[in-house]
């Protein structure tokens, strides 16, 4: 089979493809589906009606967000409390805290 017969199917689809378009951007009039009031009732002031799936993935991805912020803390606390030894105060000395001298007034 030569190559125009393969592609004739895909050049048929493409076709109807941009017709359509064409025709939307034209305002042709096609069926729209976002009319007909609201459709998620407002509230005020009270917690919204959660579905099950929605509280079971909720509960997944926090608890997967809090093992991995506690796995890293653990495994790499270096990156919160830094890479170097923490300075002991007791060694430092009252000018460096800058504590004027006992015998100023």
């Amino acid at each position: 089979m030569s190559a125009l017969t393969w592609l004739a199917p895909f050049v048929r689809g493409g076709g109807r493809l941009f017709r359509s378009c064409h025709k939307r951007t034209a305002g042709s009039g096609g069926v729209r589906h976002a009319g007909g009031g609201v459709h998620i009732e407002p509230t005020y002031r009270q917690f919204p009606q959660l579905t099950r799936s929605q509280v079971l993935q909720a509960e997944f991805f926090s608890a997967t967000m809090w093992f991995w912020i506690l796995w890293r803390f653990w495994h790499d606390s270096d990156a919160v409390l830094g890479h170097f030894p923490y300075p002991d105060p007791s060694q430092w000395t009252d000018e460096e805290l800058g504590i004027p001298p006992d015998d100023e007034d």
